[in-house]
């Protein structure tokens, strides 16, 4: 057996996309599903009536302090019988059109199960 979901689903106001795909599948005797969920939120828009006005921002915010946050954990349920992965980035970014700039936190998160069915 094998099951895929896809969502794709953005905020009337267009300030967040959320993006999530997960795949279950058995092998052997192994449920494992895979979940890969990304959200992206527009916090900031600037505008600037030329490029110059731009730069002279990017040189007084300084774009190089935003650092990524990485999280690993692993968890191990005796009870049900199951082992989780999971990894967390969670950061920001900018992105420029024309003469605007917007600040855009993200947060990636994918995560590995594994239900084991029998024991050997």
């Amino acid at each position: 057996m094998r099951e895929l979901l896809f969502k794709n689903i953005t905020s009337g106001n267009k300030k967040r996309k959320d993006l999530y795909v997960s795949e279950t599948f058995d092998r052997n005797g192994v449920t494992t599903t895979t979940q890969r969920h990304s959200i992206y939120i527009i916090g900031a828009r600037n505008k600037f009536n030329n490029l110059e006005e731009l730069l002279k921002w990017k040189k007084t915010v300084g774009l190089n302090a935003n650092k990524r946050h990485v999280f690993i954990i692993k968890k191990r349920d005796t009870k049900l019988n199951k082992d989780m992965f999971i990894c967390d980035v969670i950061g920001k970014f900018y992105a420029v059109t024309g003469c605007d700039i917007y600040s855009v936190a993200f947060k990636h998160s994918f995560e590995v199960d594994f239900l084991y069915t029998h024991t050997s």
